[in-house]
């Protein structure tokens, strides 16, 4: 069933990804502040709900999922977008790149201060927990109150060429 999952969010997982590394170069390489506008450009938290809500809506009459199956599919969104998370804040300090990833508003610490490395791996080693655990909880509440919006799939006879 893991490997069924992992072909049906391809596209989330792309996508999480693209955004991920483009968050990363949004300071470094394109010099833009992370305020007032820069956070919000690319949201790694905003594109993995929205994929979730998705991909939960469509998990049973697109995928053909049970309700395990959905929630491997929230775990695999919320975990893989966590873990990217992690290693670009890890790669920030290891490497001494002020990014999105190290900005104290993203570390939640007070205004202004840089939190040092151990602070915030361990934030962000709580955010594997915590991403794999809403990443479900949003992907079962995509299932329950939007499956019922999923289009049915066509018929062969019924497809386009």
């Amino acid at each position: 069933m893991f490997l069924r999952v992992l072909r049906f969010v391809r596209l989330p997982l792309v996508l999480i990804a693209i955004y991920a590394v483009m968050r990363f170069l949004m300071g470094p390489v394109f010099n833009q502040p992370y305020a007032p506008r820069g956070n919000a450009v690319f949201s790694v938290v905003g594109v993995t709900v929205l994929s979730s809500l998705i991909f939960g809506a469509l998990s049973k009459r697109i995928g053909g999922f049970n309700w395990l199956g959905t929630i491997l599919i929230g775990v695999v969104l919320g975990l893989f977008s966590q873990i990217l998370i992690f290693a670009f804040t890890l790669i920030s300090y290891a490497a001494g790149i002020n990014s999105y990833y190290t900005h104290w508003d993203a570390l939640n610490v007070p205004e202004g201060t840089l939190a040092p490395m151990s602070q915030a791996m361990a934030s962000r080693a709580g955010g594997l927990l915590f991403g794999a655990i809403s990443g479900t909880i949003v992907t079962l509440i995509g299932r329950a109150l939007l499956g019922g919006l999923a289009p049915r799939p066509a018929a062969d006879s019924e497809r386009l060429p």
